[in-house]
C-alpha cells in the first residue's frame, strides 16, 4: 500500500503538468492554435479594425459640425465691438468702440451637396473595410495551407527517419553476417570494409533526416506563433474523414466565388471606379449651410450678442488643370486594377489546374511505389538468405537495401505530394478547413 501511495505522489506532478500544457497536436489542433496565436493573422485582423474606423470617419463627414470658438484681438485703432448697424443721425444707437475685443461663440456647418464626394467617400471606406476583411480571411487561408504543408512534411520526414533507422539496423545485421563469414574465411576483408562504409553512410543519412525533422518542427512552431524556443512539440496523424475533391470543371467557377483574394481584387476595381467618380465630383458646385452665434465684448466685458446664418455656394471655375490631372491618375489606377484582376483570374485557373494534375500524378505514384516496396522487401529477404547460404555477395545485399530505401522514399514522397496537392486545391478554390469542421 505504501508503495502505491508513493508512486501516486511521484506521478501527480507530471500528471498536473501534462494536463496544463498539451504539446501533442493533431492537424486540427495545429490549425486552431495557429489561428489564435499567429502574428500575421492578428495583424490582418487589426487592419479590419482600422478600416472600420475609416468608415465611421467617412460617415461623420456628412454630419453637421459644431465648433466652439473664442479669442481676444488687440487693434491699433478703436474698433466696433458689434457690427455697425445704422448711424447716430438716423436715431439709431451707435456701437461701442474699443481697441481690445473679446469674442466667444458657436459655429455651425452642414454640407448639403459636394458633387457626390461625401457619399462616394462612405462607399469607398466600406469597400476598404471589406477588402481588409478579405485580406484577413486570405491570410488565414495562407496560414492554414502553410501549417498543413509543414504538418504533412513532418509526418513524411518522420517516416523517412524511421526508414533510415531501419536501413541502419539492416546494414548492422548485414555487417555482423559479413564478420561471421570473414572469420569462417568464406569472404574477403574488402567486403567487410564495404559493409562498414555503407553503414557509415546510412548513419549519416539518418542524422541528416533527423536534422531535417527538427528544422521542420521549428518552422511549424514559428507558423503556430509559439514564442518559447525551448518548447518541444510533437504532431500525430489523427484519422480524418474522406476528403473528396471536386472535378476540374466544378472547381473553376467555385474558386472565383470563394477565393478571398479574388473578391478583394474585384472590390479594389469597384473602389477605383468610385474614386474616379469622386474626383470628377470636384468639378461640380458645392452647397452648404453655415451658421454662427457669438458674444463680443470690449475691455468692460459687457457681452453683446450676434448671430448669422447663411447658404454658401461654391462653383469651381479654374484650378490650373489640377482636377483633370487627378482624374487622369485615378483612371490609370483603375486600368491597373483591371489588369491585376485579370492576371489573378488567370493565376487562379492555373493553380486549380496544377492542383488537379498534382493529385492525379501523386495517386499514380503512390500505387507504383507501394508495389515496388513489397518487391524491394522480398528482394532484400532473398539476397540476405542467399548471402547467408553462400550463394550471394555483399554487394547484392547492399544494393537490395538501397533499393528498398529508395522505394520507401518514393512512396512517402508521393503520399506527401498528394496531401499537399489536396491542400493546394482547397487553397485554390478558397476552402479553409477539411472534413466536418470545414462544413461547419
Amino acid at each position: 500500500m505504501r508503495v502505491v501511495i508513493a508512486l501516486v505522489c511521484l506521478l501527480m506532478p507530471g500528471m498536473a503538468w501534462s494536463s496544463g500544457k498539451n504539446d501533442v497536436f493533431t492537424l486540427d489542433e495545429v490549425i486552431a492554435y495557429g489561428m489564435e496565436n499567429s502574428a500575421v493573422v492578428r495583424s490582418a485582423q487589426a487592419d479590419v479594425a482600422a478600416e472600420s474606423t475609416g468608415v465611421r470617419a467617412a460617415e461623420a463627414a456628412r454630419m453637421p459640425k459644431f465648433d466652439l470658438q473664442g479669442g481676444v484681438t488687440k487693434y491699433s485703432y478703436p474698433s466696433p465691438v458689434t457690427p455697425i448697424a445704422g448711424s447716430p443721425t438716423a436715431g439709431l444707437a451707435f456701437p461701442e468702440f474699443d481697441r481690445t475685443i473679446y469674442n466667444a461663440g458657436l459655429t455651425f456647418n452642414l454640407p448639403l451637396f459636394q458633387g457626390g464626394r461625401l457619399i462616394r467617400g462612405v462607399t469607398i471606406a466600406k469597400l476598404r473595410r471589406s477588402i481588409a476583411e478579405d485580406t484577413f480571411l486570405m491570410s488565414r487561408q495562407d496560414l492554414i495551407y502553410n501549417l498543413t504543408s509543414t504538418y504533412y512534411k513532418i509526418l513524411q520526414l518522420d517516416k523517412m527517419l524511421q526508414a533510415h533507422e531501419a536501413s541502419v539496423r539492416q546494414l548492422e545485421a548485414h555487417k555482423r553476417d559479413v564478420e561471421v563469414a570473414l572469420v569462417a574465411g568464406t569472404v574477403a576483408k574488402v567486403q567487410l570494409l564495404k559493409a562498414e562504409t555503407e553503414l557509415a553512410h546510412a548513419r549519416q543519412a539518418a542524422l541528416i533526416s533527423k536534422n531535417n525533422l527538427e528544422s521542420a518542427y521549428e518552422l511549424l512552431k514559428a507558423l503556430m506563433g509559439i514564442e518559447d524556443s525551448n518548447r518541444s512539440i510533437t504532431v500525430i496523424e489523427a484519422p480524418q474523414a474522406h476528403d473528396p475533391h471536386l472535378s476540374l470543371e466544378e472547381s473553376m467557377p467555385l474558386a472565383l466565388r470563394q477565393r478571398h483574394d479574388y473578391q478583394a481584387s474585384r472590390k479594389k476595381l469597384e473602389m477605383h471606379e468610385e474614386r474616379v467618380k469622386r474626383t470628377e465630383g470636384k468639378k461640380l458646385p458645392s452647397l452648404s449651410v453655415t451658421g454662427e452665434y457669438a458674444d463680443t465684448a470690449g475691455t468692460d466685458l459687457e457681452l453683446n450678442e450676434n448671430w448669422a446664418i447663411g447658404l454658401r455656394l461654391t462653383i469651381p471655375l479654374f484650378d490650373g488643370g489640377a482636377v483633370a490631372a487627378e482624374i487622369g491618375r485615378e483612371k490609370a489606377e483603375l486600368l491597373k486594377a483591371k489588369e491585376n484582376e485579370r492576371a489573378l483570374r488567370i493565376d487562379i485557373f492555373r493553380e486549380v489546374r496544377i492542383a488537379h494534375l498534382s493529385i492525379e500524378n501523386a495517386a499514380d505514384r503512390i500505387d507504383a511505389a507501394g508495389t515496388s516496396i513489397e518487391s524491394a522487401k522480398e528482394n532484400l529477404r532473398i539476397e540476405r538468405l542467399k548471402y547467408k547460404a553462400g550463394g550471394g555477395t555483399s554487394t547484392d545485399v547492399i544494393d537490395a537495401q538501397e533499393a528498398l530505401l529508395r522505394a520507401e522514399t518514393d512512396y512517402y514522397q508521393a503520399l506527401f505530394d498528394k496531401k499537399i496537392a489536396l491542400a493546394s486545391l482547397r487553397k485554390a478554390i478558397g476552402k479553409e478547413f477539411i472534413g466536418e469542421e470545414g462544413e461547419k
